[in-house]
């Protein structure tokens, strides 16, 4: 488990709790501002078949606003000066590209969806949050959270 402000980051396997560890990086030139920037790994094997692999934080009463980029989907939440990003590798518009697996947003994260043609990977999940927020450092969790960054 990942504590962050607006509440705890859990990680569900097709709905049940599993455990991870979160890789606390370092602030880079785009992020250097955030309180908190970690990486979450969830090893995935063709031989699971189907799965839905989400990283949310169940007690989360905020909307998310969606901040989708270049193989990037993320999804962002506001509490007061608080902003938390979480991102995923991929775009779940784009079938030719990510053709073995999909993803969906939450209302209380971001998920990954897996199918019988899923092949053998890691898929990443990239936790970034800022606090206070301003006008002027709203854009640093979303490149905090890529995983592409990381």
């Amino acid at each position: 488990m990942l504590i962050t402000p607006l509440g705890a980051i859990k990680l569900f396997v097709n709905d049940e709790e599993v455990g991870f560890t979160a890789i606390k990086l370092d602030f880079e030139l785009h992020c250097r501002d955030v309180n908190g920037r970690y990486l979450i790994q969830y090893e995935y094997k063709s031989e699971m078949k189907n799965q839905e692999i989400k990283c949310c934080i169940p007690s989360l009463d905020v909307k998310g606003e969606i901040e989708s980029g270049e193989s990037l989907e993320a999804v962002s939440y506001y509490r007061n000066d608080i902003k938390l990003t979480i991102g995923v590798e991929g775009e779940f518009t784009d079938e030719a590209k990510y053709i073995d697996y999909g993803g969906g947003y939450l209302s209380n994260g971001i998920q990954y969806v897996t199918n019988h043609t899923t092949s053998d990977r890691k898929f990443y999940f990239g936790v970034c949050w800022i606090q206070p927020l301003t006008e002027e450092n709203d854009i640093q969790t979303w490149f905090g959270a890529d995983p592409t960054l990381m």
